[in-house]
């Protein structure tokens, strides 16, 4: 059993994050950060686990793993903080914000020895997936350029009174 802990506790928390670990038989989510506490709280009295106060309370204790779905500003060092406690992560998208931060949280990762994953979910949308298929199959021709676009109202959508 792998014990989870969630930092952040928006929208992609509630709707990704906290029901598939709550779901999983190999994964039990034991704490919560988020910086409004309430919310880590919401979701504590739904899947369990001890909210704590702050970030680093969190690291010390016994979790396992972290999916840091906090601001995008917070992913790099929230996520140097945890592997250097020993845990591995999942971080959401971005990953950080320069190519320079996302190679340190690399070679941290690996020097620790531990898992540094990134939560690109879309690559493995059936869309996507044929792309692929069509282009190993050789059915599409030679691709020398492409173009994708792919759209969703986003975070700003998923709130209570979003701004318009």
């Amino acid at each position: 059993m792998i014990k989870i802990g969630i930092v952040g506790c928006g929208m992609i928390t509630k709707t990704r994050h906290a029901p598939e670990y709550g779901h999983h038989k190999d994964a039990k989510i034991v704490a919560w950060y988020n910086h409004s506490k309430n919310k880590a709280e919401e979701l504590s009295n739904l899947y369990g686990g001890k909210v704590y106060e702050t970030f680093d309370e969190l690291l010390e204790s016994d979790v396992d793993a972290l999916s840091i779905c906090s601001f995008n500003s917070d992913h790099y060092e929230q996520t140097i903080k945890a592997l250097n406690a020993g845990k591995h992560v999942l971080v959401e998208k971005p990953m950080a914000m320069s190519l320079k931060e996302c190679e340190d949280m690399v070679t941290l990762a690996k020097q620790k020895g531990l898992n540094l994953l990134v939560a690109h979910n879309q690559r493995l949308m059936a869309g996507h997936c044929k792309a692929k298929e069509l282009i190993d199959e050789g059915k599409i021709g030679r691709i020398l350029s492409f173009e994708t676009c792919f759209c969703h109202g986003g975070p700003d959508a998923w709130l209570k009174d979003p701004d318009p």
